[in-house]
């Protein structure tokens, strides 16, 4: 066998490629179903959270016994609420959802507060319906701060300050930029972005190696003039093209969703401009061809398209937990973080997201470790090529 020849690995790469995408229509929804996911999970979150915002300034409380405490009813539509009093079976609608909570006022109520005694105010709510919490929050919020103006109103008429209530004054300094309170609510972004990188290799992974086997063409290949570690890297670069279109429609996705979507508008302070998508695309790039070559190197191991594609999917939902991970824990990060595939990649494009300043060693990682792991799984899969139990496999 000759020396290495980039002219044949090229022309094999090409050759793939094409084979690739001769199924346009089916290559276009699998990519198109990757590249998707992450920009309409953003916009179903911001239609939720648009809704629940709404929902919060629109807040209705329903009040049982609402003429005992008149004063109180005031306050809350001072306060943009509206009033709806006397709700009929109200712990039932509470239990059913159609009503997020319920103010009921003690019948002593007045009576109890012009004597200075505690007046009692129950707030009925259902703590296990998410959709509820928003407005039950509010109404507890609305309450607290009428006892606060009560007792200051009491301190004032008996010549004492109300500060002497609050002996410590509690101020709070927050330390964090606009872009790291936004990345905080759209951590999702990174997840979905690695999802890509590694979704969209899969089909093509399976077809050059198990479903070449099945169809009986990845014998005539070996026996062109072309040697294993030719064929390896040829196929390596064609599938990981088709990741790379993957990756690449997946941020063009966010980028145009973000750009269309108002976040501001909702209190989230998020920016997704050429500085994130360049510092995305750097980190993804390499993912793009690490992936690949892991996943070819799997992929020649099943004896059928579906026992690989069976492995794969397991093994790739394994690795997608790694960010998930990262994403719960508490303590910082241990320095070597970076050097974790999938979890540096996840670490790094958070702090992209975040506005942070990067470590050239985390920038290094982000390129040696895909090198290093294309690296060993190409010579892996070239040595799988030429081992004559993978034809006699099918």
């Amino acid at each position: 066998m000759s020396r290495f020849s980039l002219p044949r690995t090229l022309l094999v790469a090409t050759k793939e490629f094409a084979d690739l995408l001769r199924d346009r229509k089916s290559v276009f929804w699998a990519l198109f179903a990757v590249a998707i996911s992450g920009p309409l999970v953003i916009g179903i979150l911001y239609f939720v959270t648009k809704s629940v915002t709404e929902r919060i300034e629109k807040t209705v409380a329903p009040i049982v016994n609402a003429q005992f405490a008149p004063d109180f009813a005031r306050f809350l539509e001072r306060r943009g609420i509206k009033i709806e009093a006397d709700p009929t079976d109200y712990e039932a609608r509470v239990k059913r959802g159609d009503l997020d909570a319920v103010i009921v006022i003690d019948m002593n109520f007045a009576e109890n507060l012009a004597q200075g005694r505690p007046a009692k105010i129950t707030l009925v709510t259902e703590s296990s319906r998410d959709r509820s919490a928003p407005i039950a929050s509010r109404l507890a919020r609305e309450i607290r701060g009428y006892s606060e103006q009560i007792g200051n109103e009491r301190m004032i008429l008996r010549g004492v300050s109300p500060s002497v209530a609050r002996p410590v004054q509690i101020d709070e300094l927050d330390l964090s930029t606009a872009e790291q309170r936004g990345a905080r609510l759209l951590q999702i972004m990174s997840f979905y972005a690695l999802f890509a990188g590694l979704m969209g290799a899969i089909a093509a992974a399976l077809d050059v190696t198990a479903g070449e086997r099945e169809r009986q063409t990845l014998e005539p290949l070996l026996t062109t003039p072309v040697s294993t570690l030719e064929l390896a890297i040829g196929k390596w670069l064609a599938v990981s093209g088709v990741n790379l279109l993957a990756v690449t429609m997946s941020l063009v996705g966010f980028w145009i969703t973000l750009s269309f979507v108002p976040l501001g508008k909702l209190g989230i302070p998020f920016n997704f401009g050429w500085r994130e998508f360049s510092g995305f695309m750097a980190v993804l790039i390499p993912f793009a061809f690490m992936v690949p070559a892991v996943l070819l190197v799997f992929g020649s191991t099943g004896k059928t398209a579906k026992e690989a594609q069976s492995s794969l999917s397991m093994g790739v939902s394994l690795v997608g937990l790694l960010p998930l991970m990262s994403f719960l824990r508490q303590s910082k990060a241990p320095w070597w973080d970076a050097w974790v595939p999938v979890n540096g990649q996840y670490a790094v494009l958070s702090k992209v997201l975040r506005a942070e300043s990067i470590p050239a060693l985390d920038w290094a990682a982000m390129l040696a470790v895909p090198v290093a792991v294309c690296a060993a799984a190409i010579v892996v899969f070239s040595k799988r090529l030429g081992d004559e139990k993978l034809l006699a496999g099918r």
